[in-house]
């Protein structure tokens, strides 16, 4: 399924205006942080200057067309001298002025009548501002440089994307005086590109200003030292908050570029750059789940699992996601197991995953090229497990093994050293979550003072494996009828391309109320429904039908499954207290809609009654 252009400018439009308005809002708390302001105002005006080019022949032109591109423009702008103020570098009036000045200048010439013309002309004025900000961030190295390389590598890469139409647009045989958006594969990468420019920048501009926040905390008297520490304390809780704000865009971003991706229309040269933009999202979601997880625990809110968890493939599966990065590094990657472990645990899979993931990833990362890294796990007493992750690269010093476990700590890099990616979160989330798993965490320097060894010691209960299932009893369900109910348009679509591939049908309501009346008139299987909504929230609206459904016993169980962007423990019970079966975060994996629909039971459910939406 492939969205047009229209439908990616809303979802574009309506993204920054959002992100734009957060970052206006902190700027009147933050007063003493410059070029916030600058920056909400930069997004919000993007955001209505895109909407006046999505209406371009409806709007006149010089409403649509020159004053929308004026706009940008005049935003582009206004970004620049924000991230100006917010090194403190002077600004002045032409950094604003200058490109949609030209540009209603140019706009007068007759030959700008043409639709290719004006693509040219933008694609001249806006890549100069746009790498203007590049350079601003790469300029000052105060804090958090690896956060400011990812905006100056944004910017430029957002800068290469609209340059890159120049050559297209001389290669086109005929010009078009046509004022329709135009559309294509093209146009739809680019601007999913730029959804994604947008979340990325606000993501990586909020970690600056934390980290600007943090060095003026840390630079005042030992008296404040107190303040300091609250302030790091706001910092995780703000993080989190901001983590959960940031899926529902995420959730549209992944899911249209896994629709893209899967279309067979697709050339392989866009195909692999939507691949790109998955795969940047992706990481992007792991960044907030790593923030989030950092939150959950420091507010004791985070809990455990109890499944039946596999050893010996958990570990494998951890290998073999780290080994194509170890082969770029011509590095040797090991399995030591202790025959005497027990095939598989009570435990918490995704954690242990998520430990596992996080010590071979930073052994990896930090061994040079033709190293070794080495994964052990050996049995001890009392149900004990030993797991030690060796490497012989060039170790750590003592007096920073200590400070390894703190959050948004990382290596120092030697002279001459190229240094690592990181956000210095990885580490901290381990010892938390092995802590919160009753074990220990360590680390020491490998065999001969050669490279570094951590290890995790965990108590586990050891269980047996399950029968596996017999072939004739694996099948895939049958198709299913799922209701989406959610507020957010882009949301109902993504989930309705993901399904309907696998021949699902579904059935989209924009409010509680829309649910209840459709549900009145025609059978669902599955209902997918967000808990905040204007209106009946999904919490309500669930209610109301456990309640038509206790008054109708002979009536099959409708599945309720939340869909929602909170992922907090208090969120889950409320849901499951209202009546749901389930909670799923945003954003959600086709591969998890599909296990869930194979797990309903075989029969549909039947018409329900329900009662009147408005009593």
């Amino acid at each position: 399924m492939i969205f047009d252009s229209a439908t990616l400018l809303i979802v574009s439009t309506l993204i920054s205006i959002v992100l734009g308005g957060l970052w206006f809002g902190l700027s009147l708390d933050r007063r003493k942080v410059d070029g916030l302001r600058e920056w909400g105002l930069s997004l919000i005006g993007a955001g209505v200057g895109s909407l006046l080019l999505g209406l371009r022949g409806v709007l006149p032109e010089w409403l649509s067309i020159d004053l929308g591109n004026a706009l940008i423009l005049l935003c582009l702008g206004y970004a620049w001298v924000g991230a100006r103020r917010f090194d403190g570098r002077p600004v002045a009036p032409w950094m604003l002025l200058a490109a949609p000045t030209l540009w209603l200048l140019l706009r007068q010439l007759p030959v700008l009548q043409f639709q290719e013309a004006r693509i040219l002309a933008t694609s001249v004025l806006a890549p100069p501002l746009m790498l203007a900000c590049a350079a601003e961030f790469l300029r000052s190295q105060a804090e958090a440089p690896g956060f400011r390389r990812v905006l100056a590598a944004s910017f430029a890469l957002h800068a290469g994307l609209v340059l890159a139409r120049i050559p297209m647009v001389l290669a086109s045989p005929e010009w078009s005086t046509v004022s329709a958006l135009p559309d294509g594969l093209v146009v739809q990468a680019i601007l999913l590109e730029s959804i994604l420019h947008g979340v990325i920048t606000s993501f990586a501009l909020m970690v600056l200003f934390l980290a600007r926040q943090e060095r003026r905390a840390l630079a005042v008297t030992t008296t404040a030292r107190d303040e300091a520490e609250a302030a790091n304390r706001a910092k995780s809780q703000f993080l989190a908050r901001m983590s959960h704000e940031l899926r529902t865009p995420l959730n549209g971003v992944l899911g249209l570029s896994d629709m893209m991706a899967r279309h067979p229309d697709l050339p392989p040269h866009l195909r692999g750059q939507v691949e790109v933009i998955g795969q940047a999202g992706r990481h992007l979601l792991a960044l907030v789940n790593d923030v989030l997880d950092i939150g959950l625990v420091e507010a004791g809110r985070l809990t455990l699992q109890q499944d039946t968890v596999p050893l010996r493939p958990l570990l494998e599966d951890a290998l073999a996601l780290l080994r194509p990065e170890a082969e770029r590094k011509n590095l040797t990657l090991d399995l030591d197991w202790d025959p005497a472990c027990p095939e598989a645990v009570l435990g918490d899979a995704r954690r242990l995953r998520q430990v596992l993931l996080n010590l071979l990833g930073n052994a990896v990362k930090f061994t040079p090229p033709g190293g070794h890294v080495r994964l052990g796990l050996r049995a001890e007493a009392h149900d004990g497990l030993l797991l030690d992750v060796l490497d012989n690269g060039r170790g750590i010093p003592g007096a920073q093994r200590a400070l390894l476990f703190r959050d948004f700590t990382r290596l120092s890099t030697l002279p001459g050293e190229a240094e690592t990616e990181g956000h210095g979160l990885g580490l901290a989330i381990t010892a938390k979550l092995v802590a919160g798993m009753g074990g220990m965490i360590g680390v020491e320097a490998g065999p001969m003072g050669v490279g570094s060894r951590f290890w995790v010691r965990l108590h586990l209960s050891p269980v047996a494996l399950p029968a596996p299932l017999p072939a004739s009893a694996r099948r895939r369900g049958p198709a299913r009828r799922v209701l989406v109910v959610d507020d957010v348009t882009v949301n109902r679509l993504v989930v309705q391309g993901l399904l309907r591939g696998a021949g699902h049908a579904v059935l989209q309501a924009e409010s509680g109320e829309a649910a209840l009346a459709l549900l009145a008139q025609q059978s669902a299987d599955l209902m997918l429904i967000d808990v905040q909504m204007p209106g009946l929230d999904g919490m309500e609206t669930t209610r109301r039908i456990r309640a038509a459904e206790a008054m109708a016993p002979s009536q099959t169980r409708l599945t309720i499954f939340a869909l929602t962007g909170e992922c907090g423990i208090a969120t889950h019970e409320a849901c499951l207290a209202a009546g749901m079966d389930g909670v799923l975060v945003k954003p959600v994996r086709r591969e998890t809609l599909l296990t869930l629909l194979e797990a309903l039971p075989a029969q549909a459910a039947e018409l329900l009654p329900l009662p009147d939406a408005g009593s």
